[in-house]
């Protein structure tokens, strides 16, 4: 089985996991539904049961629904974002992809479970009704019939999702400050040691590449031995700096001499960036022939904010505003997404289920 069906599978089963843990094991969130009359809220059986019971087994189930049936697409779309991300190396998705973790654990899962939740109803409706036949089949009386079908199985989670949404997502915006503010400083170490780390091993690459005439121009190689030992390397090094980032004293001279070291990311980025050029990465189109999307402004942008992120605002020796912080890590998580989501829609080689 491949890594990305694996990590797919991980993923769609804790996704679920983590909507009980929400809703059933922490204590500090509860649906008190105090947007609604007294009657009609948090002393109302129905209504509460309907938030805080009913309403995440709908929404886990919603989850489920979509990762059972996109399972291989989605699986597709982390391969291919591996294989044709010409917009930035496949090294730094590491980087995007923490970012977007971040992002989905501390605010996007919470608040778009319930717009999954009637998709996944919708899709589940109109699938059954359509089991036999096409939806172009129908005449004008069976699709009006169908729409009213698909109407009556999202009853339960759209009364769900409007009870729980008011609240669902004050505790979105507040969870994340809180996440954030926990998990700010490790978050950057890791994101520091990435930043030398990733730019050496993807120079390595590039070099190697580049010694091959016949893949000059060309997609990179990113599979096989030659790129398990890079891995190992970038580990390696992002570990012992991770390391040294604990265990110096801020205030001691090897703690200064240490941190001119990160700039050692910076030069091997440069690097990077001038080889991705002088190979012709550069290309045209919405994809060429290899399934290589397009070199464009936003690829600069996305170099800027990993160089932003692990060399200024992650330098302890500068006083930066965390809601900056906050900033660059909400930013790194949406182009992941956006990336994601260009490709699971409109590459040409992605797989459906």
């Amino acid at each position: 089985m491949k890594i990305s069906r694996i990590f797919v599978m991980i993923f769609g089963i804790s996704i679920p996991i983590y909507i009980l843990y929400l809703f059933y094991f922490r204590e500090d969130i509860e649906f008190l539904l105090t947007w609604l009359p007294s009657d009609w809220g948090y002393n109302s059986v129905i209504i509460w049961t309907s938030a805080n019971v009913v309403a995440p087994i709908l929404y886990c189930f919603g989850w489920l629904y979509f990762n059972f049936i996109l399972a291989k697409r989605f699986a597709s779309t982390f391969e291919l974002m591996q294989e044709t991300s010409s917009m930035i190396s496949a090294h730094y998705i590491l980087f995007y992809g923490v970012c977007a973790l971040a992002m989905l654990v501390s605010f996007l899962i919470p608040i778009l479970t319930p717009i999954v939740g009637i998709l996944a109803f919708s899709s589940l409706a109109f699938n059954l009704s359509t089991r036999k036949s096409n939806w172009e089949d129908f005449d004008k009386k069976k699709k009006s019939w169908v729409k009213v079908f698909i109407f009556i199985v999202d009853i339960p989670v759209i009364f769900c999702s409007i009870l729980v949404i008011p609240e669902i997502i004050s505790i979105s915006v507040t969870f994340f400050l809180a996440f954030m503010n926990v998990m700010i400083e490790p978050l950057y170490t890791s994101i520091r040691a990435l930043g030398v780390a990733l730019p050496i091993g993807n120079f390595i690459l590039l070099y190697q590449n580049a010694t091959q005439s016949s893949n000059v121009g060309k997609r990179l190689d990113l599979s096989g031995k030659k790129n398990l030992n890079i891995a190992m390397v970038e580990i390696l090094i992002a570990a012992s700096f991770i390391f040294l980032e604990y265990r110096l004293v801020p205030t001691s001279t090897g703690y200064q001499f240490f941190q001119y070291l990160y700039y050692i990311g910076i030069i091997f980025w440069i690097l990077s960036f001038i080889a991705n050029i002088v190979q012709g990465r550069n290309k045209k189109g919405t994809f060429n022939q290899e399934g290589v999307p397009p070199q464009s402004p936003l690829s600069l942008v996305m170099y800027g904010i990993f160089w932003v992120a692990t060399m200024v605002f992650g330098n302890k020796t500068l006083v930066i505003d965390e809601w900056v912080r906050y900033l660059v890590v909400s930013l790194g998580g949406f182009i992941f997404i956006a990336i994601f989501l260009l490709i699971f829609i409109g590459h040409p080689d992605i797989e459906d289920t």
